[in-house]
């Protein structure tokens, strides 16, 4: 079957397969363009033409992934190049070589997962990839502008997500200084920008009653991200380090979850004596997978995503609730902590701190692990939750 027509998005949709081998139905407008269709339905975009002589068959794409408008720009694109008496297929395997979306990948792999901590590697993968990739997947990185950086800075702004704005900012530059040092860019559409706004030491911490009720609504809110929310504030921990938790950091003899080193912020491994409360949540997650407790919906290789989303969703189920973040909970325990009476450097012991009593050479022959120290501390942590808790539902009863 070999046909000519003006091709159009229902007439590839309605062409029926040929009982064998392939067929073509080939556009009246531009010379050489068609799709061809195999026996079992799947439709490609082909362009035949010929260089120095020799006949050419070229598969620009499959349909409906790519488009009929774009398969339509890139089959008149080639035969432009093909005038200039230009190779269309060297020249778009050159033009490839400086995509985004391969140099992206490039950089995550020779770059990231070599120069960074496993956990730097897969926050930079998981923003570049969440904001730059889907708008620039298919520009070259000499078509990007200062202002399509802009453009992506000032729109997270806009949306009042200034933490997310200053994160891809400097995940950007460093993408863009990559690629000028291997020589793949001549200059940085970065050159010259400055942060788009200056980060700012929080201070906000949640009270009992605050803690109380986020951890309630994440109950109810149930698991990936509820159940996250509530050894956040369990635990003390950092959002990324939570959210990827691996089955082989638990030991139940000892009751001790281990961070490893390439997981810790600071690079330093920790082990954490988890009270009861926080054990019961671990020992209940849904087994989705043979490594991860919170695995991606996209397989066994990445953790959750869809932070904002999540946290949207939290905020609507505790209205009164104000102006908190999830590493708001991590200094809402420690303040917490404290009240108890629970000593410094306990509490910085628990949330992993290099600083402060741990500093320089304080941290060098200090190698006490507190471990009978931060068990105790952490089960009153629980116990004066689960207070408060039940002081709530009595005072609504």
């Amino acid at each position: 079957m070999s046909a000519k027509t003006r091709l159009t998005d229902i007439a590839i949709k309605r062409a029926k397969p040929p009982e064998n081998g392939q067929a073509e139905i080939w556009d009246s407008a531009i010379p050489g363009f068609g799709v061809r269709i195999t026996s079992k339905g799947a439709r490609s975009f082909v362009l035949l033409f010929r260089y120095q002589g020799h006949p050419r068959r070229w598969t620009l794409g499959r349909y409906p992934a790519l488009k009929l408008a774009d398969a339509r720009k890139m089959a008149d694109e080639a035969l432009t190049k093909l005038e200039a008496g230009k190779d269309p297929q060297v020249e778009e395997a050159a033009e490839a070589a400086t995509m985004f979306a391969a140099t992206l990948d490039t950089f995550f792999t020779t770059y990231c997962d070599q120069q960074n901590r496993a956990s730097t590697a897969a926050e930079t993968r998981r923003n570049m990839t969440a904001i730059f990739l889907k708008r620039w997947k298919r520009r070259t990185l000499s078509s990007i502008t200062r202002a399509d950086v802009l453009s992506i800075t000032d729109s997270l702004i806009e949306n009042d997500r200034p933490s997310a704005a200053r994160h891809a900012f400097s995940h950007a530059r460093k993408f863009f200084s990559w690629c000028v040092e291997r020589g793949l860019l001549e200059a940085s559409p970065m050159t010259g920008l400055k942060p788009p706004v200056r980060a700012k030491n929080r201070a906000r911490a949640l009270s009992m009653a605050e803690l109380a009720a986020v951890y309630g609504a994440a109950g109810n809110l149930g698991y990936p991200f509820g159940t996250i929310v509530r050894l956040l504030i369990l635990t003390g921990q950092r959002r990324g380090e939570v959210s990827g938790m691996e089955r082989v950091e638990f030991d139940k003899p000892s009751k001790i979850w281990t961070i490893p080193a390439e997981r810790s912020k600071n690079g330093r491994a920790h082990a954490l004596p988890l009270g009861p409360l926080a054990r019961r949540i671990v020992r209940t997650t849904p087994r989705l997978s043979e490594r991860f407790l919170f695995p991606s919906r996209g397989g066994d290789e990445t953790t959750f995503s869809g932070w904002s989303k999540a946290k949207g969703e939290l905020d609507k189920m505790v209205p009164t609730v104000k102006d908190w973040t999830l590493h708001d909970l991590r200094r809402s325990m420690a303040t917490q902590l404290a009240g108890l009476g629970v000593a410094p450097h306990i509490v910085e012991r628990i949330l992993n701190h290099a600083g402060g009593t741990f500093a320089g050479v304080a941290g060098v022959y200090n190698r006490f692990e507190y471990r009978d120290e931060m068990h105790t501390a952490l089960r009153a942590w629980e116990k004066c939750l689960l207070a408060e808790i039940k002081k709530t539902q009595s005072s609504k009863n």
